[in-house]
């Protein structure tokens, strides 16, 4: 009987794999909350060369350009053009962290804002005021998205900016390499089970506080997703990995 009970918890994780997003989004203007609110690592563009991190690309109707002597991405938005001036930052795979250090204004035209969308959705995300200097803007959203847009608030004024420390987080990459696979799955079940506090917070990617089934759901849901740090050639697939799951479970249990 007791058989029977682990092959059917191992089959219902097989079948779970699936992330039930809520498409809720929470704006922040510090830094340190949106980490905490985000829960897992997050990987960060610093535009120190103009090669851009690996899934990270951007195309600008206007002069957006990386500045690597700055270390800024910089760019000019009019609010009122003919071409609907836009800039839409691309990633690979989806996220469901995005943000950065923006810095409005100076040379080029004040502005009066920056508008913010998710460009897969077109929902309307929040406005970056024009006094902004350095500081924090971002959001996290309860649905993955692959894209942002960005484009100047209303009036006739054009809107220019510098973003630095772009950063972003996709799920399932507890680790912060870019990539899901083994070391996620290892944060989890070395987690297994537990509270947060005082489990990882990095191993609770559904952010209910308890490492279980759903935080294996998001990694395997999620499962090699990104760049490979390294070689892959042992990588297994999601399905192989669960019948190894399975029957380790199994062999656990007829030798006690």
């Amino acid at each position: 009987m007791r058989k029977v009970a682990i092959l059917s918890v191992m089959l219902v994780m097989v079948m779970c794999w699936a992330f039930t997003a809520s498409a809720a989004i929470t704006v922040y203007t510090e830094k340190t909350q949106w980490e905490n609110a985000l829960g897992v690592q997050f990987l960060t563009e610093d535009f120190s060369d103009s090669v851009l991190n690996v899934g990270v690309s951007f195309e600008s109707t206007e002069s957006g350009h990386i500045n690597p002597a700055l270390e800024i991405y910089q760019d000019v938005l009019a609010s009122a053009s003919q071409n609907e001036p836009m800039t839409t930052w691309s990633f690979t795979p989806e996220v469901f962290g995005y943000g950065g250090n923006w810095t409005l204004g100076g040379p080029g035209g004040s502005g009066n804002s920056l508008l913010v969308s998710i460009a897969d959705s077109s929902t309307f995300v929040g406005a970056i005021s024009n006094n902004y200097n350095g500081g924090f803007w971002g959001f996290i959203s309860d649905t993955p998205f692959t894209s942002v847009k960005l484009v100047g608030g209303g009036g006739s004024n054009q809107q220019n900016y510098s973003l630095d420390d772009m950063v972003y987080s996709f799920l399932g990459d507890l680790d912060g390499d870019g990539f899901v696979g083994i070391t996620d799955l290892n944060i989890v079940l070395g987690n297994w089970n537990q509270n947060v506090p005082p489990a990882n917070p990095a191993a609770d990617p559904s952010g209910d506080g308890f490492i279980g089934i759903e935080d294996l759901n998001v990694v395997l849901g999620n499962w090699n997703a990104g760049t490979p740090p390294g070689d892959t050639a042992n990588i297994p697939e999601p399905t192989t990995l669960m019948l190894l799951l399975v029957g380790s479970a199994v062999l656990s249990h007829r030798k006690r």
